[in-house]
């Protein structure tokens, strides 16, 4: 897998899909990260226009009032994931991923985090591949964001 930067978009290849991050969900990324020393945790959900191969990730949710967030944990609050997901879907967009925040230059998944995007996988009813997960770091992108794929 390859993260690049290319157009003012971040563009991550994996073997069967190519996803682009919008301007708009890097602004997103961006105003939520861990820049001051007690900044906590923060995230939310990705949705994209998908066209075969290729899925262009337009939207960044979050974070919400309800989600509990610390220094280095974030835990969503699920009722509101399912209305974003039910508002998006009515908007054409599909949800392929959660993202979130970590104190760190180059941010690498924890245990809990992959357990957690595995878990969702499990438990969804999705007509894509997989899912992603976006953990957003202090560097700049492209290294500061760590993008995988879960199927």
């Amino acid at each position: 897998m390859a993260v690049t930067l290319e157009d003012n978009s971040v563009v991550a290849q994996f073997h069967h899909v190519t996803v682009r991050f919008s301007p708009d969900v890097l602004k997103v990324f961006n105003a939520h990260r861990q820049t001051g020393w007690f900044s906590r945790e923060a995230g939310g959900q990705l949705f994209a226009d998908i066209k075969g191969d290729v899925w262009l990730v337009v939207a960044a949710t979050g974070p919400r009032p309800a989600d509990r967030r610390g220094r280095f944990h974030f835990w969503p609050d699920r009722k509101a994931e399912q209305k974003e997901i039910d508002q998006h879907f009515a908007t054409g967009l599909e949800y392929v991923g959660d993202w979130h925040t970590h104190p760190e230059k180059a941010p690498t998944p924890s245990h809990d985090d992959i357990a957690s995007i595995e878990s969702v996988v499990r438990k969804s009813t999705f007509y894509i591949s997989g899912l992603l997960l976006c953990i957003v770091g202090l560097a700049p992108f492209p290294d500061g964001l760590h993008v995988s794929f879960h199927a």
